[in-house]
This record gives structure tokens, C-alpha cells and sequence, in this order.
């Protein structure tokens, strides 16, 4: 063994004092080796070993007393995270970030996304997330590679797209009806594929729709998606703010009337959600622009569609209202409907 890791000295026939830390595949983690005269405190080889166990990372200063250390705050670009070489930070939030990368195996470009210590409730949050897009093969949604978490952190990989999210193309103000119209039958289309598999997104808004240089758009980040057999309970989203501590999936101002009240998110919270993307598509503003999250919540449970509706175009006017119906049973409109309508 000695003679395998370099450490053997042919000369004087004897090994060297040395450490090594091997993950289960065979990964050498950490190595320690020094002169036979010379010792090393048994207190490093620990904060080595706890270190490992935060994701194989640490500051000079980390210790086992620390709080866990938080691998987004340290990734750069020439990093690697397992076999995957950091090339930039392309979006961040309060669950983790996202990060172009190259898959050095399949040598192909890759999103990671990375979350945060702490940032899910259950073990394998992040595996139920990836294995219900995974699930589905559509040109409109985001494809699934893989979840990796050899590196003590659980980290989704996923196709890489190219192009800028809805939220950063309206910074520049509303979008032409057609393109509207174009880019609203698209996600329509991918998430009824969604939808007919069991799958519900729960969190459709500008920021997880991403449109390419092509005009593609594709739907991303089925955070809060469930499939419909299983329950999973809720837990505060990025842009729900302290100002809320209910136990309430999803962004506030993209959610349903339901969603605010604490039911989990259902195929009708989906379309609600899409009505309120188009209409913001259509007008250059959110629906509800409201900075307190809880008068947000109230706007959104005494909503009156028609108010929404009477200042869009043809046919945005009668899909936004059917969108926005108040109760969910009254939500007659599927994401089907609202791609035929389009056509």
C-alpha cells in the first residue's frame, strides 16, 4: 500500500508517517504525510474529518464548533464540485445557486444547482425535486441529468440553457402580444406534459421561465413539484420573506388563493399562476405588486378576474379571466386549453 501511495522510502525500507482519507469511490479526500520524526495532533485529523462531512471544504479558520460550512459561499470558477469544473455563478437565492459548469466525464456544458446547508426540510428533498422533472420529456422543460451529492451537499445537475429568464426580459417592459402569445403557448404545451404525468410545478413565474436566443422557452426549477401520489409538506420559498411564517408553498405574489391559505400546490394553482405570468407578460408589471406579503395574500384571495382580464387583447382577455377564477373547482381552463387557444 505504502509503495502505491508514493510514500515508501527504498533506501532505509521503511514507509513514511502518513494519513490518507478515502471516500467509497475510491476518492483520496485528504492525505497527511510527514517525516517519521514528526507528529501530528490528533485534533487536526478530526477538524479534517468534520470538514469532509460539510462537503470537503473548509476556510483556514473552520472548526468542528463552527456552524456548517456553506459550499455556495466558496465555489469559484476552477473549482471542482465532485467531477464537475465551476466555469461561473449564473443566478442566486436563498435555497442555493446555480452554476455553469463542465462535466469533465461526458465533457459536455451542465447547470448545477447547489443548495445551501439547512435549506430542505426532508434528507431527500432535493432527490424528490430532480426525480419529478427527470420524469418528463418535453422540449418546453428543463432536462434532469443527474443528482449528485458526493460532495456532502446535494447538488441537481441539469441541461444548461442558454438564453435569459422572463424576469430579466421584463425589465425592459411588456412584451409584444404575439411573442406573448408564442412564448405563453410553449409553457402551456410543456406543462400539460407536466400535468399528465402527475406532476404539479407549484412555483410557475417569471424567474423559472427561461427563454432562449431562439425563442424557446423552457420551464426550470420544479422546486416545489410533487408528484400527485405523494404528499410533501410545504416550506417557505425564496421570495416569501419573514414577514410570513405559515406553513405556504410557493412565491406570494404568483400564488393561488389556495396556496395562501396552506394547501399544497395542485395542477389548478399551476394555471392560476400562468395567468398571472401572462398578464404580467402583457402589462409590464406584476398583478400584484404589493411589497407586505400579507396584503399580498389578501388581494390575491378576494381577486376579481375580470379586473385583470378587460385590459388585455383578444385572446388573452378570456384565458386570463378563466385563469384567475377565485375557487379552484371554478378554474374550468387546463394548461391544454390554454395552449389550443393559442395555436
Amino acid at each position: 500500500m505504502s509503495h502505491a501511495f508514493g510514500v515508501y522510502q527504498g533506501a532505509q525500507h521503511i514507509a513514511l508517517r502518513s494519513l490518507f482519507i478515502i471516500d467509497p469511490n475510491g476518492v483520496v479526500q485528504y492525505e497527511s504525510v510527514h517525516n517519521l520524526s514528526v507528529g501530528r495532533k490528533s485534533e487536526e485529523i478530526v477538524r479534517a474529518l468534520g470538514a469532509l462531512q460539510t462537503g470537503g471544504m473548509c476556510s483556514e479558520d473552520w472548526c468542528l464548533d463552527c456552524e456548517t460550512l456553506d459550499v455556495t459561499g466558496v465555489l469559484k470558477p476552477g473549482n471542482m464540485l465532485s467531477h464537475y469544473r465551476i466555469e461561473r455563478e449564473v443566478g442566486r437565492g436563498t435555497f442555493g445557486s446555480v452554476y455553469r459548469a463542465e462535466d469533465t466525464l461526458l465533457e459536455r456544458t451542465v447547470a448545477l444547482k447547489v443548495f445551501k446547508p439547512g435549506r430542505w426540510s426532508r434528507q431527500n428533498d432535493a432527490a424528490v425535486e430532480a426525480r419529478a422533472a427527470a420524469a418528463l420529456d418535453h422540449p418546453n422543460v428543463c432536462s434532469i441529468f443527474a443528482i449528485n451529492d458526493s460532495e456532502g451537499v446535494p447538488v441537481i445537475v441539469m441541461e444548461f440553457i442558454e438564453g435569459e429568464p422572463l424576469s430579466t426580459k421584463l425589465k425592459t417592459g411588456p412584451m409584444a402580444p404575439s411573442e406573448v402569445g408564442d412564448v405563453i403557448r410553449q409553457v402551456a404545451s410543456g406543462m400539460t406534459a407536466a400535468h399528465e404525468a402527475g406532476v404539479v410545478h407549484g412555483d410557475l413565474k417569471p424567474a423559472n421561465i427561461m427563454l432562449t436566443d431562439e425563442g424557446r422557452a423552457m420551464i426550470t426549477d420544479f422546486g416545489l413539484s410533487r408528484r400527485d401520489h405523494l404528499l410533501t409538506s410545504g416550506s417557505d420559498t425564496d421570495a416569501l420573506g419573514a414577514e410570513y411564517d405559515g406553513d405556504v408553498s410557493g412565491t406570494p405574489h404568483y400564488m393561488s388563493p389556495e396556496q395562501t391559505t396552506g394547501q399544497p400546490p395542485t395542477h389548478e394553482s399551476d394555471v392560476f399562476a400562468l395567468g398571472l405570468v401572462t398578464y404580467e407578460l402583457l402589462r409590464g408589471q406584476r398583478a400584484f405588486d404589493d411589497g407586505n406579503v400579507l396584503r399580498v395574500f389578501e388581494q390575491i384571495r378576494e381577486i376579481q378576474p375580470r379586473r385583470f382580464a378587460e385590459s388585455l387583447p383578444n385572446p388573452f382577455d378570456s384565458i386570463v379571466e378563466a385563469a384567475l377564477a377565485k375557487n379552484q373547482n371554478d378554474r374550468q381552463i387546463t394548461m391544454r386549453g390554454i395552449a389550443a387557444h393559442l395555436e
